[in-house]
């Protein structure tokens, strides 16, 4: 479809605020390698790209479209940093494997566990779990592929708020998730809520909770990586 310069600015302004909402949820992740204004800039060019690729045929409102094309460049912008080591990616993987091979043998993973498995410190252990991103592990804003090549962000799966996932034959996706998060403890459950659901951002959670920002990070990836381990289980 075509749209003027003037209808593309209108647009823009139309859908500033989630451009910068967007922005906001994802800024933690990176903080210390990009402005928000780089995020916001993603954002924007997905918004021209959705104008741009958008076709009534889709079956799919524009304004969910434009939404769906503006979380997934900034994860774009987010996922072609390559911030991270290979010393901590490798670290990562410990903790994910440590996870599965004592989920495997009937042990129960608590964080002691995997500290005497790994042989690593609470406060390593702690650092590890700060800093998994959403984009590293499981993620829940990432994509999955259904049976006919299709692929949608998780996070939608999650919220159900629209009904365009019955079309595209996800519903597994959905079920093996929602008993996936069922696992999880209360608090790991409230914070996957929290954050993927009504979209509040880390900063805002851990003023609902009354904890830290640094604990809630951590609350965030020991959940997805009990997330990631069940699903690739099962």
């Amino acid at each position: 479809m075509f749209y003027s310069e003037e209808e593309k600015e209108r647009l823009i302004k139309q859908f500033l605020p989630k451009i910068k909402h967007y922005a906001l949820r994802y800024y933690h992740i990176v903080q210390s390698f990009l402005d928000l204004d780089d995020l916001i800039s993603a954002g924007i060019k997905g918004l021209l790209e959705a104008l741009m690729k958008y076709n009534p045929s889709f079956n799919v409102p524009l304004s969910h479209f434009i939404d769906y094309r503006i979380r997934g460049t900034i994860l774009d912008e987010i996922r072609s940093l390559d911030i991270f080591s290979k010393e901590f990616r490798r670290k990562v993987e410990d903790v994910k494997r440590a996870y599965k091979y004592l989920k495997n043998e009937g042990i129960e993973p608590t964080d002691d566990e995997i500290i005497s498995f790994l042989n690593i410190s609470h406060k390593q252990l702690q650092e590890i779990y700060q800093s998994i991103k959403a984009s590293d592990i499981v993620s829940l804003d990432d994509y999955l592929e259904g049976k006919e090549g299709d692929k949608l962000s998780i996070i939608n799966v999650i919220a159900d708020k629209n009904d365009i996932f019955e079309e595209i034959k996800l519903r597994e996706i959905k079920e093996k998730l929602s008993k996936a998060i069922e696992r999880l403890s209360e608090q790991e459950k409230l914070v996957i809520s929290l954050y993927y659901y009504d979209e509040l951002n880390m900063r805002e959670i851990a003023e609902v909770l009354g904890v830290s920002l640094s604990r809630v990070s951590q609350i965030h990836g020991q959940a997805l990586i009990k997330l990631k381990n069940f699903i690739e289980s099962n």
